[in-house]
């Protein structure tokens, strides 16, 4: 008898004693759910932030290139090279029902975001000074929360404007405001058309195209922009009358079309198109961040003013709401 009730204390013991452990396991389920959610929302921050530093490396790139070969010729080569260096990424993929239905989402992704673009911006900079083209680019964010309510993707959401309109004023305290001269209207209609047209394709991706393969749709994105582009080609220089800082510029800008245009269809995979394009506004702290390490550019007062009102503004945008719903 005192062996049977040993062994029967034994095995209520046994059974008995995992109940703990299964207490303690669900008391640090939400806690790592916390933490893996938390550990997410910082990850899509980094992707966001890189986004922002590649694809403001192109301004300096671009600078040093368009000054020896042109604005479109600069274009035209960019998207070439860009072309070729894809052409092998892609392989099969291009060929598979994705990569058919990937044809018309490219083609009319890069009328939007690589000729309209970058082609009214840098035709707008030929007639506005480029802090008017940096303030109207980054009305982004607010152009594309607009477009995206009006396609039923989004609503509109007080506190995200509110950190869009501090981060906006953060660029306007950066890059300040210059007096426009005669004639410079028509510039401020092809950057505010440019802006616009980027938003239109960041709603057209998210809304129709976002089941689709990145790299086929940047291929013929890609290969959209070089045909557009290919008229400059007769009437500036090549790439091989160019000196050989210009030549890295230029390869560095195949670079940003490889990794900054997936890294923007990605952002707007993954956050949204409103989320996506707010982190355009970092881009004047992350070229004036570049600038300095790479041009010994001094930071000011002003600037460092208006980065932090861009900081705080996209802490207000991007941080999370659950807040709200415990209330």
């Amino acid at each position: 008898m005192i062996q049977n009730n040993d062994k029967q204390n034994s095995n209520h013991s046994a059974a008995a004693g995992p109940q703990p452990c299964k207490a303690t396991e669900k008391s640090l389920r939400p806690a790592l759910a916390v933490a893996h959610t938390r550990g997410q929302r910082w990850e899509r921050y980094a992707v966001g932030v890189l986004f922002s530093v590649i694809w403001s490396s192109a301004f300096i790139a671009g600078k040093m290139t368009v000054m020896e070969m042109g604005p479109f010729a600069t274009l035209f080569y960019r998207f070439v090279l860009t072309v070729l260096v894809l052409l092998p990424l892609c392989g099969k993929k291009l060929m598979g029902p994705k990569g058919k239905q990937a044809i018309l989402a490219g083609i009319l992704l890069g009328l939007l975001n690589n000729v309209a673009y970058l082609g009214l911006n840098f035709s707008a900079l030929q007639r506005l000074p480029p802090s008017w083209v940096v303030i109207v680019v980054s009305c982004a964010p607010f152009m594309t929360m607009t477009l995206a309510a009006l396609r039923g993707q989004e609503s509109f959401d007080k506190e995200k404007l509110l950190g869009f309109a501090i981060a906006f004023t953060g660029v306007v305290i950066m890059v300040g405001i210059t007096g426009l001269h005669a004639g410079a209207i028509l510039g401020l209609v092809m950057t505010v058309g440019a802006t616009l047209a980027f938003s239109a394709g960041a709603v057209l991706f998210r809304g129709k195209y976002d089941d689709l393969p990145l790299l086929p749709v940047n291929f013929w994105m890609s290969v959209c922009a070089m045909l557009c582009f290919a008229p400059a080609a007769f009437t500036d220089a090549t790439p091989l009358q160019l000196t050989w800082p210009a030549q890295i510029a230029l390869i560095w800008l195949v670079v940003v079309s490889l990794t900054g245009m997936a890294l923007w269809l990605l952002l707007i995979r993954t956050q949204g198109p409103s989320m996506a394009a707010s982190y355009n506004l970092l881009n004047p702290l992350s070229g004036l961040a570049l600038s300095a390490l790479i041009l010994g550019t001094d930071i000011g007062v002003q600037d460092a003013a208006g980065a932090t009102a861009i900081v705080a503004g996209l802490y207000v945008a991007l941080r999370p709401r659950q807040i709200k719903k415990l209330a």
